[in-house]
């Protein structure tokens, strides 16, 4: 029977169900025994099998019960070389926990130990024993790869397609395809397909729809949802998983949306944290009474910056930083993209210009040295040098107190700027005159040097005692 035919038989009519597991394993039956007493009846169900993120001693077993179904069973054989893996009697019950995923559309086994194995489950329903094929446990041999990496697009709003590729020397059968809502991890939509891709809702090439209804409900703009992707073998191993948030509504949809209010230019920079190859922080001017606050990338820097369709919208952690003044997001991610930042202040939109994200082939410097002079009394000039990128076309000089009180924030084009003397100042963050310094009193400045394509080459952190 082929896969493709099996799923059709085994998923058809499969939905939240109610599991009575039996605890009492004291007997010691073999597999084949269980089948014999069980029932006359023996059919088919599918499983298949994972190891945990980064490693090989956690292993999640994967069952799919119909509605109805009870008593869900992990058996397991007495050793990876078995003669015969169809050999039942090989197989021993173990009682491992169980979690619900999807609403229940999934059962999800946890198994520990860095053995491999062949595995299956099994579970009762309507008096009809219900088994899988064989899984190989790879967990030592062939870690499953756990990552983000699916392409989106949006051709229409509600109607995202996805796209993803084999892992190198992957043997991937059939593909399972999951849309959960990130709230509160409902389920949506799940399908199997023997292509890498999947459109919602396209059933052009799905081979089963685990849907009940068959044809789940629209997507919703603006609601962040988790797509799931599991690549299974013909033997049952997951050879890799990706789970990535998106969000309905590209950012040219966005503009459009909002195209009676007035647009204007927002400030915004990227740099990746010290010393780290995935971190990057995107900072933004948050302006007074600014509202929906939001995040948009790219899929990767091979599109066309101002093509603003190919933007998506991401949820970030977003804070405050120095006092306020300027806000960041925190992005966990290897991958380089053009990202935008946008915000609402009454009847005007702000967006950014496209900000590159370098953070493999430009990482940020982060550096402490700089020098302070004091050609006025409680007048500090600062003056700094380039790093080893010499692509800063301005700087960013932001001073705060002792305690990161935010004092003063300015741009200039030159290498240099002197506390209140605004003569090469070509932008202010602060709206108001700074206060004074006090004599002796100790202070901060940070220096920014800032490529055309608003990446952070240098990091200048330093403290100063006012003279």
């Amino acid at each position: 029977m082929t896969i493709k035919n099996l799923l059709l038989t085994f998923f058809c009519s499969f939905f939240l169900f109610s599991c009575t597991q039996d605890t009492d394993i004291t007997v010691p039956r073999n597999l084949q025994e269980y089948i014999d007493a069980s029932s006359n009846n023996l059919g088919e169900t599918f499983a298949y099998a994972a190891s945990a993120s980064g490693s090989a001693s956690t292993v999640y077993i994967y069952a799919a019960p119909e509605d109805g179904a009870t008593d869900l069973r992990y058996y397991e054989a007495d050793s990876l070389n078995v003669d015969d893996e169809n050999d039942f009697t090989n197989y021993r019950r173990q009682n491992l926990t169980v979690t619900g995923l999807f609403d229940g559309k999934l059962q999800r086994f946890t198994r520990l130990g860095e053995d491999e194995n062949w595995c299956l489950v099994t579970y009762m329903l309507d008096g009809e024993l219900k088994k899988s094929a064989p899984i190989r446990l790879k967990n030592a041999s062939k870690l499953t790869s756990w990552t983000n990496n699916v392409t989106i697009e949006f051709t229409e709003t509600l109607k995202p397609k996805f796209t993803w590729t084999d892992i190198v020397d992957a043997d991937d059968a059939i593909y399972f395809a999951a849309i959960s809502k990130v709230e509160d991890n409902s389920f949506v939509s799940g399908t199997y397909t023997l292509d890498k891709t999947f459109q919602y809702f396209d059933t052009s090439n799905v081979e089963v729809n685990i849907n009940t209804p068959l044809t789940p409900d629209d997507l919703v703009e603006d609601t962040e949802y988790l797509f799931t992707m599991m690549a299974i073998s013909a033997d049952n191993w997951v050879n890799t998983v990706i789970e990535e948030t998106f969000i309905p509504r590209n950012l040219q949809e966005y503009l459009d949306f909002n195209s009676e209010k007035t647009l204007e230019k927002a400030t915004a920079f990227a740099a990746s944290a010290s010393g780290s190859e995935s971190l990057t922080y995107i900072y933004y001017d948050h302006l007074i009474g600014a509202s929906a606050m939001r995040y948009y990338e790219t899929d990767n820097l091979d599109v066309d910056k101002n093509d603003f369709s190919k933007y998506r919208r991401k949820s970030l952690t977003d804070a405050a930083v120095y006092g306020g003044e300027l806000r960041r997001y925190s992005r966990t991610d290897t991958e380089e993209s053009w990202c935008i930042v946008t915000f609402v202040v009454g009847d005007k939109l702000y967006k950014s210009a496209p900000v590159k994200i370098k953070i493999l082939n430009r990482p940020t410097e982060w550096l402490t040295e700089l020098s302070v002079d004091f050609p006025e009394t409680l007048k500090p000039k600062f003056t700094w040098l380039d790093g080893k990128y010499l692509e800063s076309t301005n700087y960013l000089q932001v001073i705060t107190d002792s305690e990161s009180n935010f004092l003063s924030g300015t741009f200039t084009e030159n290498k240099t700027f002197q506390y209140y003397v605004d003569t090469n100042v070509i932008a202010k963050i602060n709206l108001e005159t700074p206060a004074d310094l006090i004599f002796d009193d100790e202070y901060n400045v940070t220096v920014m040097g800032i490529s055309e394509d608003n990446w952070v080459n240098l990091v200048i952190q330093e403290s100063f005692i006012v003279e």
